[in-house]
């Protein structure tokens, strides 16, 4: 009998853990204004075409013609020093965001991080590993407005429409 009841309380625990980490992940999934500007920042400095999804129409044009515009650019000024694009790749570190104003659907988010080369992940390992490499510090303000449902980045943001 108390065996049973062992059992039972074991099993209890057990169901009650599973309903709570699926509540908290249903929670961590919701979308907010930071966490679309985290997404975006970390697509724009790893040079990847899907941070066009996170731009309101307005930047967006046509087919995400602007990342694509951006990342030839980049590859440009890789080719000026040398290398090829993945040497113009960097990965953030320590983000933090600050939600500075919210008007309704519109939010400024700032965002500030540190960034390193990523040319490949195992260099990028081993320059943390053995503190090899330049950091840079990303500081910048992103405005952010809800279009059809979800966040999107508008305005000037970090040197994309230049």
């Amino acid at each position: 009998m108390a065996r049973d009841n062992k059992l039972i309380s074991l099993a209890l625990v057990i169901l009650i853990g599973i309903i709570v980490q699926v509540g908290l992940f249903q929670l961590d999934n919701r979308e907010t204004p930071a966490k679309t500007a985290v997404k975006f920042t970390k697509a724009y400095f790893k040079l990847d075409k899907s941070m066009s999804k996170y731009l309101c129409k307005e930047l967006a044009k046509e087919d995400g013609a602007i990342a694509d515009e951006f990342i030839n650019r980049e590859a440009d000024k890789a080719i000026e020093l040398g290398f090829n694009l993945q040497y113009m790749r960097s990965a953030l570190y320590s983000i933090h965001t600050e939600v500075e104003t919210v008007d309704g659907s519109k939010v400024t988010v700032r965002i500030s991080a540190h960034r390193k080369r990523y040319i490949n992940p195992i260099y990028t390992m081993i320059g943390n590993l053995f503190l090899i490499g330049e950091t840079y510090d990303v500081d910048e303000t992103i405005n952010l407005i809800k279009e059809d449902g979800k966040w999107k980045v508008c305005g000037k943001v970090f040197d994309l429409s230049s």
